[in-house]
């Protein structure tokens, strides 16, 4: 099963955080409210990993695979939850001792280990006169124009400007000025997809369970349901496609909506003495946030469609089944990753060169830290 229950039950706490005020003020207590947090997506990631391990397990047995059984069932439960909490182990130990995100980094490196086989089974389509130089040429060139999109709708942000009034602060004034409060254009990542592809494979999922041959008073509903199901899937059909991105609509307004508090930011900005230029504190400022924020997610819920999509189109338009890496989450995972991994050695690397320059300027402050520090 991976990872997967761990990154399920990681965005439920998510939405629970902001759903259940008891939860939200646990979240705002600093380092304890998030080891009790994390307490309890671990608590909801052995729940979804013994419901999902309980669903494989029915499907072994309808393939034949395994004997079915009260002993049989115990065990594939017990065997595959241990399996996805010792990965869940294993990240957090990454994370404490290593750089970045351990969890992220685990399911990173999971996807990069397939691009060689990929490869390699797309250069043998190749030389059999399977696909096209064409068509390969396409490949590439999709790929590489997918990363250097996610890379820009990633980074992007929208800086509103900020002016500061003065302000005495006990027996000081801090200074006014400037500055911008950047608001992320793609802050829902990789979630509205995750979500949408759960909804819209669900009839999957619970077809997994009722049997081909199945009639209900001479109806063949077990045929129904998996015609049903494989009509659903993502790309088959343009009805289908069409859902797909009306779901990954929906979510990323949502999951931006419960991100960002317009009414909070508003009231923050108004009780330290800030505005933005041209409009006035307080309900105006919160409904220009709500007018910006609905125009860059827009621009997300196209941009995250589109990439989601091209992962079934792109064979359609190419010729070539072997190479799968073209948009869908896994290419927005290993993208995100790759760039947050950058940022940690980069952070790592500064706070390094900081301890250097304290120890170096201690004894003698004056031109020999100055000198070191900028070294």
């Amino acid at each position: 099963m991976g990872i997967m229950p761990y990154i399920s039950a990681s965005i439920i706490m998510q939405l629970l955080t902001v759903a259940i005020p008891q939860l939200r003020a646990l979240s705002k207590e600093g380092e304890s409210g998030r080891k009790q947090i994390s307490k309890y997506t671990r608590y909801a990631t052995i729940a979804l990993a013994i419901v999902q391990a309980l669903g494989l397990h029915a499907l072994f047995v309808r393939g034949n695979a395994i004997e079915p059984g009260i002993l049989t069932m115990f065990t594939v439960m017990v065997t595959l939850t241990a399996g996805t909490m010792f990965l869940l182990w294993l990240g957090e130990q990454i994370t404490e001792k290593g750089i970045g995100n351990g969890v992220s980094l685990m399911i990173f490196v999971g996807i990069m280990v397939s691009i060689p086989t990929q490869l390699g089974a797309m250069v043998e389509e190749l030389r059999v006169g399977a696909v096209s130089l064409l068509g390969v040429f396409a490949v590439l060139a999709l790929f590489l124009a997918t990363i250097v999109g996610i890379i820009y709708m990633t980074q992007a942000v929208r800086k509103i400007p900020i002016h500061h009034v003065k302000r005495i602060v006990g027996n000081r004034m801090s200074q006014g000025g400037s500055s911008f409060l950047p608001l992320k254009v793609n802050t829902a990542g990789v979630i509205p997809i995750i979500f949408a592809l759960q909804i819209q494979l669900f009839p999957a999922t619970f077809a997994q369970f009722v049997p081909v041959e199945y009639r209900l008073g001479g109806a063949r509903v077990g045929e129904w349901i998996h015609g049903a199901t494989q009509w659903l899937q993502p790309g088959e059909s343009a009805i289908a496609s069409l859902l797909f991105a009306g779901l990954i609509f929906f979510f990323t307004y949502f999951y931006t909506a419960i991100q960002y508090d317009t009414d909070d930011m508003a009231d923050n900005l108004k009780k330290y003495g800030s505005f933005i230029p041209g409009v006035r504190p307080g309900k105006d400022t919160s409904e220009y946030f709500n007018r910006v924020l609905t125009r860059i997610t827009l621009a997300a819920a196209l941009f995250l469609s589109a990439v989601a999509l091209i992962q079934y189109w792109a064979p359609v338009w190419t010729g070539v089944q072997s190479f799968g890496l073209i948009g869908g989450t896994s290419l927005l995972i290993v993208v995100g990753v790759a760039l947050e991994t950058m940022q940690a050695i980069e952070a790592q690397m500064a706070m390094r060169n900081y301890e250097g320059f304290i120890k170096s300027g201690g004894g003698a402050p004056g031109a020999g830290g100055v000198l070191v520090g900028a070294r």
